[in-house]
């Protein structure tokens, strides 16, 4: 079995969602090839998470993203109500000078 194939097939043999032959065949792959044998470790061995506690510099950023979200979408809410204002106007006018 190629390498490319067994680590596409690596988070599903560490959570034992792989068919028996499945299995078989990576269990044999991963005896013979180091490389895959290493990211296998890797991925087995758990990782532990710290409950994040948000600092004041964390809140200061999200504050500043936030801030930007909403000047970016207040523009682009303002632009296309004077687009949609000028193409109202002109389509106005037309009809005016078509009568």
């Amino acid at each position: 079995m190629k390498c490319n194939l067994v680590r596409d097939l690596l988070p599903l043999y560490v959570e034992g969602d792989c068919s028996p032959v499945t299995n078989k065949l990576v269990k044999n792959h991963l005896q013979s090839c180091k490389e895959c044998r290493e990211l296998y470790d890797l991925m087995k061995t758990p990782i532990e998470i710290d409950p994040a506690v948000p600092d004041d510099e964390s809140e200061v950023v999200v504050d500043n993203q936030r801030k930007l979200w909403k000047k970016y979408y207040g523009r682009l809410i303002m632009k296309g109500s004077l687009l949609f204002v000028g193409v109202y106007a002109l389509v106005l006018t037309l009809i005016e000078l078509l009568k």
